[in-house]
């Protein structure tokens, strides 16, 4: 594992707007205090990997980053990723099994107030056990279990399905 910076949270979103702006490869990860890839089981991690350089950022924190979450998801994936589907546009038949289980699964934290996180890793990505694929996990905490989805190509729909609950939560 490449050796992480610590800086803030400031920086990591200036940093990855930079990125954004001239078109590097580079994506980020929220991590809770439990979550398997976090080495730091007391605070919340949020990294930006500069995928281009290599170099890897971390800021730690008692809450959640999710409104610069929210920012970095839309300059990865576009503003679309994170918003509610509309009454004319039709959410995306989900033919993966791991993919509906997770989404039913979000579903239903969701209504009972339970946060839950997951992950879209890229191909590259520190964390991605499956390089050259595209990865999006799951951690289910009240089964003690990980569900993954592996793709060659971005999973686009799935992750846009998956962001809006996600960012659904209440903080």
């Amino acid at each position: 594992m490449r050796e992480m910076k610590e800086t803030t949270i400031q920086e990591i979103v200036r940093i990855a707007k930079e990125l954004a702006s001239s078109g590097k490869k580079w994506h980020f990860h929220m991590l809770t205090p439990d979550c398997m890839f976090n080495d730091n089981k007391d605070k919340h991690a949020f990294i930006l990997e500069d995928e281009e350089k290599q170099e890897v950022y971390v800021t730690y924190s008692d809450e959640r980053y999710m409104d610069e979450g929210k920012e970095l998801v839309k300059l990865i994936h576009g503003d679309k990723i994170v918003k509610e589907y509309e009454k004319d546009e039709k959410p995306p038949v989900i033919t993966d099994e791991n993919i509906q289980f997770m989404l039913d699964k979000a579903k239903k934290l969701n209504e009972k107030g339970i946060h839950w996180h997951h992950h879209m890793l890229f191909p590259d990505c520190i964390f991605n056990k499956h390089k050259g694929n595209w990865c999006i996990v799951f951690e289910d905490k009240e089964e003690d279990k990980l569900v993954e989805s592996i793709s060659e190509e971005e999973p686009s729909k799935s992750l846009r399905a998956i962001e809006v609950l996600y960012y659904a939560q209440k903080s």
